[in-house]
C-alpha cells in the first residue's frame, strides 16, 4: 500500500519536493495542492513588474506525470486527523504533509501599505504593481522600500528602464547581508544608474503620493513599492500548530514539525528551531528536497538526517546587463573579498535563475542539503 503524501504549496520548495518523490523507488501517491495552476517564478517578479519576463509557467509542465495537481487553498490543517480543509469545502487526507506555503509581504508592516503601496511578494501583487507602473508619466518618482536583495533587484530593474526616477529607502544599511566590498559596489552602481539611496531611515507611514520617514521627512512618491517585511501566511498559526513570532511553522533539524511528526516543513513557511535559514530560493529548493527525503526515510523505517547547510552565495541582478555575486561560506556568511560583478555576473545570475526550474543536479551543482 502506497503512502498518501500531500505537498501543500507549489513554489520552489513544494515543486522540488514533488520531483524528489517521483525519483524515489518507494511507493508513494503524491498530490500537490496550490491556489494557482501556474508556477510563479518569484525570483523574477521584479522583472515581470518591469515587463522583462512573464514569470509564470504551467505547473503541469513542471510537475512529474505521476503527481496529481489540485488547484485549491487550505483553510485549516487538522494535524490530529491528518486532513486539510479546503476553501472549496473539500477535505484532503494525508499520511504525510509537506508544508510549503511560502511567504508574502505583510500589509500591516508599515501604516498605509495596503491602501497606498504595491508589492512584488506574490503574483497578484506583482500584477497590480505592473499595471501601476505602466500608468506612470515619464516624470514620475518610484520609491522602493527595502534594502535587502528584493529591494535592490527591484530598484535596479526599474532604473534600467529609464522611464521613471527611482529612489531606494532602507531602515538599515544597503545589503546588510553582504560584505563591505559588495555594498560599496552596489552604492557605486546605484549612483551611476541615478538611483537615490537613503539608508538608515525608517518609513513611518505611506500616504497617497507620499512617503513619510520617521525623522519627519516627507518624500513625494508617485508609486511606492514595498520590498521588505516578508512573512509566512497565518495558516499554521490558525491551525494550532507551533509557530514562531512571525507565524512560521517550527521544525527540528530534519524539518519535522515540533507539533506533528506527520508534517514536514520546507521553504519560507518553516523555521528551524536553531539557526534558521534565510528566506530565499537558494534555501527553499534544497529544503523541499530534504523534506521529501525525510519522509522517504521515515517510510523506510530509518531516522531522518539533519539539514546540512550548503550555501554558495547571493546572486543579485542589477537589471538585465549587470549583476553582483557575493560568495559565502556554507553557513551563509559573506566572504570578505569574494565578490564578482558586471556582465559575467549577470550571465551567471541568469543561468542560476533558469536552472532553478530543473530542481535536481546540474553538473557539480546539487539542490540536496542532505
Amino acid at each position: 500500500m502506497s503512502a498518501e503524501i500531500v505537498v501543500l504549496g507549489a513554489g520552489y520548495a513544494g515543486l522540488s519536493a514533488a520531483k524528489h518523490f517521483a525519483r524515489s523507488r518507494h511507493r508513494t501517491s503524491v498530490t500537490v495542492v496550490n491556489p494557482r495552476a501556474d508556477f510563479v517564478e518569484r525570483i523574477r517578479l521584479h522583472q515581470f513588474m518591469a515587463e522583462n519576463h512573464p514569470a509564470v509557467k504551467p505547473l503541469r509542465e513542471l510537475l512529474p506525470p505521476s503527481a496529481k495537481l489540485i488547484v485549491d487553498a487550505a483553510v485549516t490543517v487538522d494535524s490530529r486527523n491528518q486532513q486539510l480543509h479546503m476553501t472549496s469545502g473539500d477535505v484532503i487526507a494525508y499520511d504525510y504533509l509537506v508544508y510549503a506555503v511560502g511567504s508574502r509581504t505583510r500589509s500591516d508592516a508599515i501604516p498605509g501599505v495596503a491602501e497606498h503601496a504595491v508589492t512584488v511578494g506574490s503574483w497578484d501583487a506583482a500584477c497590480v504593481a505592473h499595471q501601476r507602473l505602466q500608468a506612470l508619466s515619464p516624470t514620475a518618482i518610484v520609491t522602493v522600500i527595502g534594502g535587502g536583495l528584493t529591494g535592490i533587484e527591484t530598484a535596479a530593474e526599474l532604473a534600467e528602464l529609464g522611464t521613471v526616477a527611482v529612489r531606494l529607502v532602507t531602515s538599515g544599511e544597503l545589503g546588510t547581508t553582504l560584505s563591505a566590498r559588495a555594498r560599496a559596489q552596489l552604492r557605486s552602481h546605484f549612483s551611476a544608474a541615478g538611483v537615490h539611496v537613503i539608508e538608515h531611515s525608517s518609513v513611518a507611514e505611506i500616504r497617497e503620493g507620499k512617503v513619510a520617514l520617521a525623522d519627519g521627512t516627507v518624500l513625494s512618491s508617485d508609486l511606492t513599492v514595498v520590498a521588505a517585511a516578508f512573512a509566512p501566511p497565518e495558516l499554521a498559526q490558525d491551525s494550532g500548530l507551533d509557530v514562531d513570532a512571525a507565524g512560521a511553522l517550527r521544525v527540528d533539524d530534519a524539518l519535522v514539525s515540533v507539533t506533528s511528526p506527520r508534517i514536514i516543513g520546507a521553504g519560507d513557511a518553516a523555521v528551524l528551531s536553531e539557526r534558521p535559514l534565510r528566506m530565499s530560493c537558494q534555501a527553499a529548493t534544497p529544503s523541499g528536497v530534504h523534506a521529501a527525503d525525510t519522509i522517504l526515510r521515515l517510510l523506510a523505517g530509518r531516522p531522518p538526517r539533519p539539514v546540512r547547510r550548503k550555501f554558495v552565495g547571493h546572486g543579485i541582478s542589477l537589471g538585465r546587463h549587470n549583476a553582483l555575486f557575493q560568495f559565502t561560506t556554507l553557513g551563509d556568511q559573506p566572504l570578505r573579498h569574494a565578490v564578482m560583478a558586471g556582465r559575467l555576473a549577470a550571465f551567471g545570475k541568469e543561468q542560476i535563475c533558469r536552472i532553478t526550474l530543473r530542481f535536481g543536479r546540474i553538473g557539480p551543482i546539487s539542490f540536496s542539503w542532505s
